[in-house]
């Protein structure tokens, strides 16, 4: 069974005039011993993309590649998963010691997993998986679609996802906001998170924190919160706060 860490931001990069420079990884909440700690060989770390059309691939992927590193988690070969070599997934699964999901358009990505049948392919993997903000979305069974802009309202809000974790993920998450990513035009937390967790319970993560699951069980670093039926609990503290 693999391991799983569900990320929101790592702080992998920072933009300086207009270029996005790697740096170490937030550790504020120990991610990078754990990381280290599940992690049998440090040969090919595998970053799967949000968009495979994309552009930017091989830079965000090199940008996340050089802040392990930056980071003291150095891994041999970098393998790119995108249009150019989807055919090969499961070859490219079956020699990887980390896989990495990165963030981005949650439903392109969803649609992309489901294309290269990444679920069947998971199933029997047993090394370390990363999701970052969306990547950490679509390994859950029920995928949350909240809108980020706009002309997303009427899109479908739940997706089904990799099946990989229970927890339906909300990244990037704050307390007024509901999510700093968001157009400022979307009520999120008025008009969505508080509603739908009367429909499903939502595990909101704030950037620099994180979920690691080992045999099923999850445990929780950072500022974590669990949301149902309209509440919020710090899971992660010795006197959860409600509000």
């Amino acid at each position: 069974m693999a391991t799983i860490f569900l990320t929101s931001d790592i702080g992998a990069s920072k933009k300086i005039n207009g270029t996005r420079i790697p740096c170490p990884m937030n550790n504020t909440n120990g991610l990078v011993e754990q990381i280290k700690g599940c992690v049998n060989k440090f040969e090919n770390f595998v970053f799967i993309v949000s968009n495979p059309a994309g552009e930017a691939n091989d830079m965000y992927a090199n940008v996340t590649f050089e802040s392990f590193k930056k980071s003291g988690i150095g891994f041999k070969n970098l393998i790119v998963v995108d249009n150019r070599n989807k055919q090969d997934i499961a070859k490219i699964i079956k020699c990887a010691d980390f896989v990495f999901l990165s963030g981005g358009h949650v439903p392109t990505q969803n649609k992309f997993f489901e294309e290269i049948k990444l679920k069947d392919i998971l199933k029997t993997y047993d090394g370390v998986i990363m999701g970052q903000s969306a990547g950490s979305m679509n390994l859950a069974k029920k995928v949350y679609n909240y809108p980020e802009t706009l002309d997303e309202i009427d899109d479908p809000k739940f997706l089904k996802g990799l099946g990989l974790t229970d927890l339906t993920i909300v990244p990037h998450f704050n307390t007024e906001k509901g999510n700093e990513q968001v157009d400022d035009s979307i009520n999120l937390m008025r008009d969505y998170l508080k509603k739908d967790s009367k429909v499903v319970s939502l595990y909101c993560i704030t950037n620099y924190s994180h979920i690691k699951i080992q045999n099923g069980n999850p445990e929780f670093y950072g500022d974590i919160y669990l949301m149902q039926n309209g509440k919020f609990n710090h899971l992660n503290s010795s006197r959860p706060k409600q509000f």
